[in-house]
């Protein structure tokens, strides 16, 4: 399989792009439901989804009834892994599986979705990003590890379960290389597969391509692939030429700021803004008039132009504020001779995620020392963080 491919049309799909020419000789495709979500769903058995079918290969639920009696089905070739360790590796084997899953929000929370999908992204661009150092860049793909893993959400257990080791991630308790594990669990469905035949419907050959798209989605989480690229749109080419390249908005913010914050001012002009906010005889926010997003604006699904929107913006929180939140400042003194825009851009830096309440209080930054930047919160805001 061929992942850029396929994220390019799960980023199509999932913001009613326009598809590109159907990919010949795949074995799997997008697919959409009646709800809007969609998967990938294979060409041979149109019921099965890349994600799905693992699923009646789950493990038995080790802390569920009595003290386990049995082995993992791994427990030859890996004779350190227990029972609770299968466990967990089945659970970042099916979180890494439905990365290119569009979930609909109903269901699924929609900030925890734009958590793991854009840490997914950072993650496949940090090792080209020259402006930051070793140091730098290791930070943050700690951070962006922890966020994919925690929006999709795992357990505690999960969440903690691996660490890296030069630019593979292992499961630390057993030393076990993920890429190993990973490689050795479908290898032995493919070859027993006639063992399995009642949960197993996809062939052998399905299983080996479902081995070799795990693998490649593993190696963006490790920063070993070629970065991923958000797909170009008619007027939104300056904001996405700086969202695929970081070293180019880091570049840019350093040379020209006010270049910058246009750019941002550009497409939110071509957005929907839900706060409003009136100011006061001297231009102040009137704080009493910020309103937080209205009901029914939370049903209506978000736009490309959104999307690059908020990308933008958190690239800012990643790549800007992360290293300097002094620089928070330099936001207000470009937005703050319009009090709308000002409010609505700092809301959604601070709303649309968990980043920097993370960043924050990993930092012990109090924001009772940034007032300029807290009269502009929106109602969310100021529950969230005041």
């Amino acid at each position: 399989m061929k992942l850029h491919t396929l994220y390019s049309d799960y980023i199509r799909i999932r913001f009613s792009l326009p598809l590109e020419p159907a990919h010949r000789n795949m074995m799997m495709a997008f697919g959409q439901y009646e709800d809007d979500s969609a998967a990938l769903f294979f060409a041979d058995h149109p019921d099965e989804t890349f994600s799905g079918w693992i699923s009646e290969l789950r493990p038995k639920d080790p802390y569920y009834g009595s003290k386990p009696d049995w082995k993992p089905v791994l427990a030859e070739k890996y004779e350190q892994l227990n029972v609770y360790d299968e466990m967990i590796l089945y659970y970042l084997l099916f979180t890494i599986n439905s990365t290119l899953s569009v979930n609909v929000y109903n269901t699924y929370s929609a900030m925890n979705d734009f958590m793991k999908n854009y840490s997914f992204l950072q993650l496949s661009h940090l090792h080209d990003i020259s402006r930051l150092d070793d140091g730098e860049k290791q930070q943050l793909r700690d951070f962006f590890f922890f966020f994919y893993l925690y929006a999709h959400p795992v357990n505690d257990e999960t969440l903690h379960a691996c660490s890296f080791h030069a630019q593979h991630l292992i499961h630390t308790k057993t030393g076990i290389h993920l890429k190993d594990y990973f490689a050795a669990y479908y290898d032995h469905y493919s070859s027993h597969r006639d063992k399995y035949g009642e949960q197993i419907v996809i062939s052998a050959k399905e299983i080996h391509a479902c081995k070799h798209l795990t693998l490649e989605l593993l190696q963006v989480l490790e920063g070993r692939s070629n970065r991923l690229s958000m797909p170009l749109e008619k007027g939104l080419e300056p904001a996405i030429h700086l969202i695929n390249d970081v070293d180019n908005m880091l570049k840019l913010y350093a040379d020209d700021p006010a270049a910058l914050f246009q750019i941002m001012r550009d497409l939110l002009a071509g957005s929907t803004m839900h706060t409003t906010i009136e100011t006061n005889d001297n231009g102040e926010p009137n704080n009493s008039l910020i309103n937080a997003l209205q009901e029914d604006s939370l049903q209506k699904p978000v736009s490309y132009r959104d999307h690059c929107f908020t990308l933008l913006l958190q690239n800012y929180v990643s790549y800007v504020l992360f290293f300097d939140f002094e620089e928070i400042r330099s936001v207000v003194h470009a937005f703050q001779d319009t009090p709308e825009e000002c409010s609505f851009i700092l809301s959604k830096m601070f709303t649309d995620t968990i980043f920097l309440q993370r960043m924050m209080k990993q930092q012990q930054i109090d924001l009772a020392q940034y007032p300029e930047v807290t009269r502009f919160f929106n109602e969310d805001a100021k529950q969230w963080y005041l």
